[in-house]
This record gives structure tokens, C-alpha cells and sequence, in this order.
């Protein structure tokens, strides 16, 4: 579907799994189906309106290239086994994103997904993903990582021979889409307002067409096709 015709394409259905680990995984309740919808709404992606929650052991684990985990604290130690298919996932063409939903408040989880990285990847350390990467400009041109936060903090991935297997988001990017019973948006988005919210929605989206689209990573065409398609909606 690399340089297939955007009016005409059906639409590609996917998942956008959750990681259920020990401890609070899932901070921004209601996060990723708002992701979701946003996908929909803007592109010819269709993910499918309830997250699937996902264990390591779990074979569902395998059924996507998006893998998303949040966290307000530390993650746990995992076991060997789990070290063992969660490498598997990465290494078949998964991406796993890590969501700081502290908003670089904690160092808890940064420092836990740093920890968990290298034991994934220990040849391929995680360092910043710049403004060049691909992930900027898989469907809309951003230049920074924003979310429910801005402090400046670049986004972190593992790379491995030009993809990313694992992208580290240090702004809560899940407490950005997160709304409530009557459909507002449950927290603010400081220190840039509505605009950073945005901002925030188009790097998520961004993100899961990287993930998931795996055909046009690199595919300089097939984005100028996409921005077509943006401009006349």
C-alpha cells in the first residue's frame, strides 16, 4: 500500500494494544481509544474502538506492531521469560511506546523504561529521536514532543537498523487525549493550551501510523500523497 491511491484505498483496520503489567497500568483511562478515534477521523487507518489489553504471555502480543505502556511510577522487575518475548515483539517489527503519564514529574518511570531498554536491546541504546527521524513526518510535520506537558524534553527511541523498535514519550502524551464521562478533556495541557493539545494529538497520531503503517516508514512519496489527501479534508 506504499504508493497506493489514498481516495480510492480501503481503509486498514488495526489494534492499538495496552501492556497490563503490575502496578497502575493504565493512568489515562480511555487514553488510547481517544488516540483512536483521532486515527480514524484524520486518516484511512481504522483502529478498532476498544483497546485490547495485553499480558506478555498473552499470544494476542503478537497481533499487532503497537505496543503501548504507560506509567505514573516505576515498572516492575520483569522475569527472564518476559524480558524473552517482549524482545521477540521488538524484534519481529514492534514497536513498544512508553508513556511517562507523571509528565517528567517522576523519575521513576523514565528511569525503569531506561533500565528495561537495555535489557531488550543491549547492543542499541536509547538516545534522542531528532526532528529528522521519519516519525515526524509519517502523516503530519511535527517538530517536538508535546502532550499533556512541554518542558522541552526530546523523545527517546531505540534504533535499530533505521526503525525504531522503542520510543520513550516524556510529556504524558495519553493525559493529552484522556476525557471524561461527558466527553471533555480531563486535564489541561500546560504550559501551551489548546494548541499544545494539538500538537500532542498529531504526534500520536503521527506515532501509530509509524507503527503500524510499516510500508511508507521511509517512503518520502507516499507521505507528500498523505499531506495531499490532508489538504483537501
Amino acid at each position: 500500500m506504499a504508493r497506493a491511491d489514498l481516495e480510492t484505498a480501503q481503509a486498514t483496520q488495526i489494534d492499538l494494544p495496552q501492556l497490563a503489567y503490575d502496578g497502575q497500568w493504565n493512568p489515562r483511562v480511555g487514553s488510547l481509544e481517544e488516540l483512536g478515534r483521532e486515527v480514524r477521523l484524520r486518516s484511512r487507518v481504522e483502529p478498532q474502538q476498544t483497546t485490547t489489553v495485553v499480558r506478555p504471555s498473552d499470544e494476542a502480543l503478537f497481533r499487532t506492531p503497537f505496543l503501548w505502556v504507560a506509567g505514573e511510577k516505576a515498572l516492575p522487575a520483569f522475569d527472564p521469560a518476559v524480558i524473552r518475548r517482549l524482545r521477540r515483539f521488538i524484534d519481529l517489527g514492534g514497536l513498544m511506546v512508553f508513556d511517562d503519564a507523571s509528565g517528567g514529574a517522576s523519575p521513576g518511570f523514565r528511569r525503569s523504561t531506561l533500565e528495561l531498554a537495555a535489557a531488550l536491546a543491549p547492543s542499541a541504546p536509547m538516545r534522542e529521536v531528532t526532528p529528522e527521524h521519519v516519525l515526524y513526518r509519517s502523516f503530519y510535520l511535527v517538530d517536538r514532543a508535546s502532550g499533556r506537558t512541554d518542558f522541552g524534553q526530546p523523545l527517546l527511541g531505540v534504533h535499530d537498523g533505521g526503525r525504531l523498535k522503542m520510543l520513550f514519550v516524556p510529556c504524558d502524551l495519553g493525559g493529552a487525549f484522556a476525557r471524561d464521562l461527558r466527553g471533555s478533556y480531563r486535564y489541561p495541557c500546560n504550559p501551551g493550551g489548546p494548541s499544545q493539545r494539538e500538537e500532542a494529538i498529531r504526534l500520536g497520531v503521527n506515532i501509530v501510523l509509524y507503527a503500524t503503517c510499516t510500508d511508507y516508514k521511509s517512503d518520502r512519496a507516499h507521505v507528500e500523497t498523505l499531506e495531499k489527501s490532508r489538504r483537501r479534508r
